[in-house]
């Protein structure tokens, strides 16, 4: 009788690691690197939008740096709105972009598109890396469009 417990046991613990491995190629397939980095923009200029400062300390690393449309330097301070108010990409989408992976490494080529009456594109690059948290936005520079 116990040999046959046993058994039972084996297979049903060989049955739980395929499973576990199938969902584990599932959930890495459909959720590329790529993937990834286009939704830290997307939270990003969410989070911006709602003035969400606890998701844009997780979005944003601690070691940021960024440039701003005048070349000056911007820390993760400088970009997370105070106050609980919409941020300065209150309203903007992003538009069509690119992304390249090296390793840990992102690197989004795009446009985000303004809100407002008249909204304007502006060229950004992000700069994301995967730490222990996740993806994370470590650089960006942002551009005006002609």
């Amino acid at each position: 009788m116990s040999s046959i417990r046993f058994v039972i046991c084996v297979v049903a613990i060989c049955l739980s690691a395929c499973l576990s491995f199938a969902q584990q190629q599932s959930n890495s397939s459909s959720s590329r690197p790529e993937d990834q980095i286009i939704r830290v923009e997307r939270d990003w200029l969410a989070a911006d939008g709602k003035g969400d400062v606890a998701s844009l300390r997780q979005i944003i690393s601690d070691d940021f740096m960024g440039s701003s449309f005048d070349g000056g330097l911007l820390t993760k301070e400088d970009i997370i709105p105070e106050g609980g108010g919409p941020g300065g990409f209150a309203g903007a989408t992003p538009g069509q972009s690119n992304v390249r992976v090296f390793g840990d490494t992102g690197v989004l080529m795009g446009i985000i598109n303004t809100g407002g009456a008249q909204p304007k594109p502006i060229r950004v690059t992000l700069v994301c890396q995967k730490r222990s948290q996740g993806w994370q936005i470590v650089a960006a520079q942002l551009g005006r469009t002609q």
